[in-house]
């Protein structure tokens, strides 16, 4: 009975823990990247949103550039662009485009903005990136400040700065900042206000919950008084776009009496925003829905949320939190009451159902619900309630660790306990096994005299049948080790081990004779990588021979090798674990990284040497799991 009530209470402590995790998580929205990756995911299956006819951009394409020539254009070219876009009954014209520098043109271009009088020119904010305070976006300067001319020409004026999330993509925009205690509007947040009748003074912000305009005109503000924007389809789908030097052209075929290449009574009452979408663009940002979308892209989109009243708006923190609860208790009941066979189907069926619904809030009732958090909790949920199904296989696995805890205590002992140091040589080495027992190998001999013997092989093959050949390989080498040169010790133990067993396994391995009274290194290596050899003054040397197979497979030579040292010189021994190490995205650490790495160890104790390779590769894995065992040695000769 005792144990059984032991057993719940862990039941209960561990479901507690999850409970409260998932909760945390949740609330402050630490997974934040997956659920935008789950946002992104419906903004690509629903279908184009209505937008307002009467909005039009006006690319700064590929085309313009090349006929027009390098960009920024002279501002004689926007002047112009205002004339025919006034000419044409243009209502409304926003440049997504700053004038931050006075040039030639300017009083030009002031007056074609003054006479035309519904021009809105922006400005960008130098935003404080060190506030504690998050609840809204506060500027500490200007980055890019508008001319004084054109800002006195101007219908209005407004920033344009867009905040990228944590993935690099454009999902938001502050619809206002706060400069020394003023609230400036976002340019297009103003234009599209003042073409519904409304200034941004009449405007009432409750920092992250909304901009009251008026009763019938709310704009919902999400975490950090962010307004969301609700892109209504891919970029050239969903706005008419025309081309920048077409309209020029038009206009002044128009004036010359020629056949022009846009019917510009088309821009008749429209909105025209103006902006650079030419290939590689500095304002071209990643979208949920495309790679690359021009900037003048989501100003559009602002705009049209504004001008439509259609918003796209998050739930809150705590609705979505009793939403992750409720979806809690259900997934507990039909984990509970479903036999064993179906639980997991009727999970599966649940998390489908609820990503339908959450797609159905997003479209056509545009409310973002969080999908990540509450299907990753359900499967913890189902997890914990089918964790007691486990627990006999738990205890058998626990005696098996058990038991092969105790085969890598006997396997360690086939290795050298005490390091000899003839000499004063400096010597490290360390293994990292991929499982709980390994099979690479090393040994390291005091020989006759001023000599010292230093082994290194791998295995091939993991786990306990690969220890034990280890094991194997260990015991005939101290067998052949004190007989004769490095490469007679190798065929010898090569021949051993083809004509003692028929097993699968081969093992490569590299023997160094290292002889302080000659300040030489006679080496022999089976199949093994190359020994790095890193000079006093820098210069890294690969040490290889010309024929050598791995052991164990074929009677077979060894080419010796042979190298004086300088005193200080330090040798790096290694297995494949090391090059061989893949990352997340399944690259290899590779030789080439390796050796960059010791070129710059130099002058380093043998340990510093072992310590930092083992950290590179660490630290170049990540979060990839190590697939082979790790052995780093370095010999260091003294000065």
């Amino acid at each position: 009975m005792k144990r059984f009530d032991k057993t719940k209470i862990g039941y209960f402590v561990l479901g507690a823990f999850l409970a409260g995790l998932f909760l945390f998580f949740s609330y402050s929205r630490v997974f934040d990247e997956f659920e935008y990756s789950m946002l992104d995911f419906r903004y690509n299956l629903r279908p184009c949103q209505p937008v307002d006819k009467d909005i039009v951009i006006i690319e700064i394409g590929d085309d313009s550039i090349e006929k027009i020539g390098k960009w920024p254009f002279p501002r004689n070219y926007h002047a112009l662009l205002v004339k025919a876009l006034k000419s044409s009954g243009v209502d409304t014209i926003i440049f997504d485009i700053f004038f931050s520098e006075e040039k030639d043109g300017d009083e030009g271009f002031a007056k074609a903005v003054k006479d035309a009088g519904r021009v809105y020119l922006p400005y960008v904010f130098e935003l404080d990136r060190d506030t504690t305070d998050r609840t809204r976006v506060r500027g500490v300067g200007y980055a890019a400040p508008l001319i004084e001319v054109l800002k006195k020409a101007a219908k209005g004026t407004g920033f344009i700065n867009v905040e990228p999330d944590i993935d690099g993509k454009i999902r938001r925009i502050p619809p206002f900042i706060e400069y020394k205690g003023v609230f400036y509007p976002h340019l297009t947040v103003l234009a599209a206000l003042n073409n519904l009748g409304y200034g941004f003074d009449q405007v009432r912000i409750i920092p992250e919950k909304k901009m009251i305009v008026s009763e019938d005109l709310i704009i919902p503000l999400a975490e950090g008084s962010f307004m969301p924007v609700d892109y209504p389809a891919v970029w050239g789908r969903a706005f008419r776009h025309y081309s920048y030097v077409d309209i020029l052209q038009s206009y002044l075929a128009d004036v010359m009496e020629q056949e022009p290449a846009v019917d510009l009574k088309e821009l008749d009452g429209t909105v025209c925003f103006i902006g650079l979408t030419a290939t590689a663009a500095p304002d071209t940002h990643p979208s949920p829905m495309e790679p690359l979308y021009p900037g003048i892209g989501v100003h559009t989109s602002v705009y049209n949320s504004i001008i439509q009243k259609s918003f796209l708006r998050r739930l809150n923190k705590w609705w979505n939190l009793l939403i992750l609860v409720a979806m809690w208790l259900f997934t507990a009941y039909v984990t509970e009451k479903s036999r064993k066979r179906f639980a997991l189907i009727s999970i599966i069926l649940i998390m489908a159902t609820y990503v339908f619904i959450a797609m159905l809030f997003f479209w056509p009732l545009g409310i973002w619900i969080d999908v990540f958090y509450p299907l990753v909790s359900m499967v913890a949920v189902y997890v914990v309630f089918t964790f007691k199904k486990y627990v006999t296989e738990t205890q058998k696995r626990e005696l098996i660790e058990k038991e092969l805890n105790i085969a890598r205590s006997i396997q360690q002992s086939f290795l050298p306990s005490e390091i000899p140091v003839p000499g004063g040589m400096d010597i490290s080495v360390r293994m990292l096994t991929a499982r709980q027992v390994g099979g690479d190998l090393y040994d390291i001999v005091q020989l006759n005299g001023s000599k010292l013997g230093v082994m290194l092989g791998d295995v091939s093959g993991k786990g306990v049948p690969a220890a034990l050949y280890m094991a194997r390989v260990v015991s005939v080498f101290k067998t052949f080790v004190g007989e004769g040169a490095a490469t007679e010790v190798l065929k010898n133990v090569n021949e051993r081990l083809i004509a003692e067993g028929s097993s699968n396994f081969f093992v490569t391995l590299t023997y160094t004779v290292f002889d302080t009274e000659t300040n030489s290194a006679s080496f022999a290596i089976g199949g093994h990588l190359p020994t790095i050899l890193i000079e006093p003054g820098g210069n890294v040397e690969l040490l290889d021979v010309a024929e050598g197979i791995p052991l164990g497979l074929v009677e077979s030579d060894f080419s010796p090798g042979r190298r004086e040292y300088k005193p200080g010189s330090m040798f790096l021994f290694y297995t494949d674990g090391v090059t061989e190490a893949m990352n997340t995205a399944d690259e290899m650490f590779g030789q080439e990284r390796l050796v960059e790495l010791v070129e710059n160890l130099k002058g380093c104790s043998a340990e510093e040497v072992v310590d930092a390779v083992h950290k590179a590769v660490s630290d170049y894995a990540g979060k990839a799991s190590q697939h082979d065992d790790i052995t780093v040695m370095a010999v260091r000769i003294p000065q």
